[in-house]
């Protein structure tokens, strides 16, 4: 229809029908502009939500993860400097000094502690069990002195296999880790993950005249270690703390491989052994940045923050996840923009 038609379309109206079509023309051309952009701000304000909870979590799972780290450097502390230790060291028996670092090694629920001469050579450890226990430690192995400073002598560390054997080789079965294949993950020829995460402090035994009687090394070792990561998921998620049917998990990578969390491949088969996507990869571990968005987390969806671990030497070593299944969320989204819509179209007929 001509501009001329519409014109003349128009002077035949009655005055009436004009007040009227001025009154919806507000309703026919503006109000749909508005429904667009109360959709679009919606969206991203739901989604910004999500990402703002996801930060929340991911500081309190980073605040608990340095607590255990300062509590092994102050658990290592505390026993090079018991009186405990001082009385078997001059007792000169090698039990009484087993005794102390075992129970040590109990109270502080750490997974080794040893203790090693001035020169560096290992002559007790809470893992003691017989003479065999002594022989099985590497020959020539000296221990990671740290420096004595409150900043230098507990640090998270990446250790080789043969270096955590002759630290404690009873937890050589929890190093042997088979790579599941992983959709999106970074392509590799590798079958195992025989590395260890380790937190580890190392603190001087002193005389009464200060000078050096030997070291004191103890760790936790994070590779299979789940009442660790079931700990941070309580800590996380809390019962009830989700609506909407979502779950919370947590976990812990050694470069990009999950060494242990509670994702789960099955229904009881912990997803130990699968890896990150490349893209998460890439950005954690090649750049350095804290992911803070959704992420396909082995067969779904979640809302994720991953940060990286670093060494003493700030090489990215490993990450630290958190994260709750998207898909409750996303349907209420859906829903609720369901639901403006269809106010927005009987309104429009009505």
């Amino acid at each position: 229809m001509s501009t001329g038609a519409l014109h003349r379309r128009w002077q035949q109206l009655s005055v009436r029908h004009k007040l009227m079509v001025l009154a919806l023309l507000p309703l026919v051309v503006v109000l749909p502009l508005l429904m667009a952009a109360l959709m679009v701000w919606g969206n991203a304000a739901f989604n910004q939500l999500l990402i703002t909870k996801i930060h929340s979590d991911l500081a309190v799972a980073s605040g608990y993860f340095a607590q255990v780290q300062a509590e092994v450097g102050a658990a290592t502390r505390a026993t090079a400097q018991s009186h405990a230790l001082h009385l078997a060291l001059a007792s000169a028996e090698l039990t009484a000094v087993q005794r102390v670092l075992s129970q040590a090694q109990q109270t502080h629920k750490l997974d080794f502690v040893n203790l090693y001469d001035a020169q560096g050579s290992l002559i007790a450890a809470s893992w003691y069990e017989n003479n065999s226990d002594r022989r099985s430690i590497y020959k020539g192995y000296e221990p990671f002195l740290l420096k004595d400073s409150a900043s230098e002598y507990n640090q998270l560390q990446r250790l080789e296999q043969p270096q955590l054997l002759a630290l404690a080789p009873p937890l050589a079965s929890r190093l042997h880790i088979a790579l599941v294949p992983t959709r999106n993950a970074a392509a590799t020829e590798r079958t195992h993950e025989d590395r260890a995460l380790l937190m580890r402090a190392s603190f001087a035994v002193r005389g009464e005249q200060g000078q050096v009687l030997g070291w004191l090394q103890a760790g936790t070792l994070l590779n299979q270690n789940l009442p660790f990561i079931d700990h941070i998921n309580a800590i996380v998620y809390p019962e009830g703390s989700l609506p909407l049917g979502s779950k919370g998990t947590a976990t812990l990578f050694l470069d990009d491989v999950r060494i242990t969390t509670n994702v789960r491949l099955f229904q009881d088969q912990r997803a130990i052994g699968t890896r990150v996507s490349q893209t998460v990869r890439d950005t954690v571990l090649g750049l350095g940045q804290t992911w803070l968005d959704r992420a396909f987390v082995v067969n779904d969806w979640y809302v994720s923050a991953y940060q990286p671990l670093l060494s003493a030497q700030q090489e990215r070593i490993g990450m630290l996840y958190v994260g709750y299944l998207e898909t409750p969320f996303r349907h209420v989204k859906y829903g609720l923009l369901a639901l403006v819509l269809g106010l927005f179209g009987a309104a429009m007929v009505l």
